[in-house]
């Protein structure tokens, strides 16, 4: 057998202390024995010894058994009948004990109505049969009693017991779980007070022989109802306890100097009268307390409940909520003409989706080496706003990353300049090309919760696929209206942006510029140095022509080597200004390979003006047409303006 030498002084100490306070109540108990001198119908001891098993456990046995033995050799002085005696009073209370443990949820066991009648049967009724039975006989074996005494003393000693285990247990059970005082407010105190003044004063009135109500032995125990009832409904069951030991003391000390509703019949038979009644009393008032608690604690947990509901619903409201706001943001990413809208979309959207954190949009740049922040909102420090690829975790595993006051992922580096409590950065993914991510962090927030990042997720699913498309729609958009060759607006898209300016000039009364321009000898060009050659030099004439207008200009390839340029408010002698500029500075364009002079090169150009020279743009095109004829007519490498009509 194991022994924990550190646990034995302490055994020791405890079992010192059971023993002696178990010899002063068996001392007091037999202060009031009346049948024999070793048995009393108040015997608080068996409380004791069950509470200190039930708490203690099978540790409390030696000082029970000290106890025991003591008081009862120091009574009697007996050897043989102390022993016994002791060992009965130590089986009882080891017996008790484990019958609660067993059937009436063990030092718990007044917390629930129900249990607190199985302790009734079992540790008061049924454990000290035990105690009374060993206990008469080992006096009738030593001669302390008769025989004939046997059943007198028997009901005595087992009344004595029980009435020690249903008022003494409860209290010291319930003051050892919550030993400490409680905070009442200044009313509860005043209602303390005023109860504790009305016991006391009843007590006395029924019990004390000093009042006319107790000398005279009035059946009045029925008013003592009403203090227990109170404190079991008001303060709970220490209480309601503590009210009850402290009336039965009152009882007792009464009774025994013959007044008060007992006093009527013999000492012996009027305390086991009191001691009945006082046991009822506790039972009363504990199974109260114990049914009006667990009301209060069904009250809570229907509370409680309550607000977990109203919790869940305030969550769904507002999941809902974020649902309705993520549905609509993709009903407009899907309605977004362009990608800045859509980044406009996003931006305003943010907060509302994500209240508190502050985030931003990242989409990687077409070279690939960089990434930028189109859409922004909350404190988003501006150094984080473009950073390389290979400084954000997301975007090098292609996966969320995400970062918590639990988490052991690293720190992405575009984050190192200020670390936030909580990050996350969820990529971009469409058609299995990464577009940038989505990055949300908090500076406050430790976390974010496993219905955020699902939220998060399927904002970045809608923004990935609302982005790409809007990428494939401005590719065809960009390949319908400019020529491939030259990256210049082609020929349909000039129709439609004359048609607006030519509306636009005429609400406001202003001129609007048409250059026509053709390569001279292009087909010479070709012939000398190759198709490629020449397709090289239409390539760099596009170039050329962007360089020279202005950005409300339009440039357009109108077909083969002819180029159209179109300036709105632009006045005829500004016109022909910058078109004799072209055509000179024309004749200076490289290759771009080999950096030689293309000397050959010269372009011939036709101007019309708006509205001199049609209100149409098929009336002004076909003005500028015929002065890019008149100049190739008449010799090539010059401006022609066209006549007035």
């Amino acid at each position: 057998m194991h022994i924990n030498l550190k646990m034995v002084p302490k055994d020791l100490t405890t079992a010192v202390l059971l023993a002696l306070i178990y010899f002063g109540a068996g001392k007091l108990g037999l202060m009031l024995a009346f049948v024999n001198p070793s048995t009393t119908a108040v015997w608080p001891p068996t409380g004791i010894a069950l509470a200190a098993f039930l708490i203690l456990g099978r540790r409390a046995w030696p000082g029970i058994l000290a106890g025991a033995f003591l008081v009862n050799l120091t009574t009697s002085g007996s050897a043989l009948a102390s022993l016994m005696i002791a060992v009965g009073n130590t089986l009882e209370g080891l017996v008790g004990a484990y019958l609660i443990n067993r059937f009436a949820n063990g030092r718990h066991v007044f917390n629930r109505g129900n249990d607190i009648f199985k302790f009734v049967v079992l540790a008061g009724l049924l454990s000290t049969t035990i105690s009374a039975t060993i206990g008469v006989t080992s006096l009738i074996w030593t001669g302390l009693a008769t025989p004939a005494d046997y059943a007198p003393i028997w009901m005595t000693w087992w009344l004595g017991d029980a009435g020690g285990a249903l008022i003494v247990t409860p209290v010291v059970m319930l003051w050892t779980i919550d030993p400490y005082l409680p905070r009442w407010k200044q009313d509860r105190t005043l209602e303390g007070t005023l109860l504790v003044f009305s016991m006391i004063l009843l007590g006395l009135t029924v019990f004390d022989k000093l009042s006319p109500l107790g000398a005279r032995n009035y059946s009045l125990e029925f008013i003592l109802l009403p203090i227990v009832v109170w404190a079991a409904l008001r303060f709970g069951q220490r209480e309601a306890a503590t009210i009850t030991l402290i009336l039965s003391v009152i009882a007792i000390w009464g009774t025994f100097h013959g007044s008060g509703p007992f006093a009527r019949v013999s000492p012996n038979e009027a305390l086991l009268l009191l001691q009945a009644f006082m046991g009822i009393m506790m039972i009363m008032g504990t199974a109260l307390a114990a049914v009006v608690e667990e009301r209060r604690q069904i009250d809570a947990s229907v509370r409680e409940a309550n607000e977990k509901l109203v919790q869940g619903l305030n969550e769904l409201e507002r999941r809902n909520r974020q649902m309705a706001v993520l549905n609509a943001t993709s009903d407009l990413l899907q309605s977004c003409l362009t990608v800045e809208e859509a980044y406009t979309v996003i931006a305003q959207s943010g907060p509302k989706l994500f209240p508190g954190r502050n985030g931003a949009l990242y989409m990687m740049s077409i070279s690939e080496n960089l990434v930028e922040s189109p859409a922004v909102w909350g404190d988003h420090p501006p150094a984080q706003r473009v950073f390389a690829p290979d400084d954000c975790w997301a975007l090098r595993r292609g996966r969320m990353h995400l970062i918590t006051a639990d988490a052991t992922n690293m720190l992405c580096p575009h984050l190192a300049d200020l670390p936030p409590r909580a990050s996350l950065c969820l990529p971009m993914i469409a058609q299995g090309e990464i577009l940038g991510i989505l990055h949300l962090h908090s500076m406050v927030i430790d976390d974010f919760p496993e219905a955020q990042l699902q939220l998060a997720q399927a904002l970045t699913d809608s923004m990935a696929l609302a982005l790409a498309n809007l990428r494939l729609r401005e590719s065809l958009r960009q390949q319908s209206i400019r020529d491939a060759l030259t990256g210049l607006f082609n020929r349909r898209y000039l129709e439609e942006a004359l048609e607006r300016e030519l509306h636009r000039a005429t609400r406001s009364h202003t001129q609007i510029g048409v250059v026509m321009l053709d390569i001279d000898h292009f087909k010479q060009f070709n012939d000398a140095f190759g198709h490629a050659t020449g397709d090289l030099l239409l390539r760099e004439l596009g170039s050329f022509l962007k360089q020279c207008i202005r950005g409300g200009d339009i440039a357009c390839r109108y077909g083969g080597e002819e180029f159209l340029l179109l300036l709105p408010d632009t006045s005829l002698e500004t016109l022909q200004e910058r078109s004799e500029q072209m055509r000179k500075d024309i004749k200076k364009l490289r290759a771009p390979d080999q950096g030689e002079l293309w000397e050959t090169i010269t372009i011939s150009l036709g101007v019309a003006i708006f509205p001199e020279n049609g209100s149409t743009g098929e009336e002004l095109l076909h003005a500028a047409d015929d002065a890019l004829y008149r100049a190739k007519s008449s010799g090539r490498d010059q401006v022609v303006i066209a006549e007035v009509s």
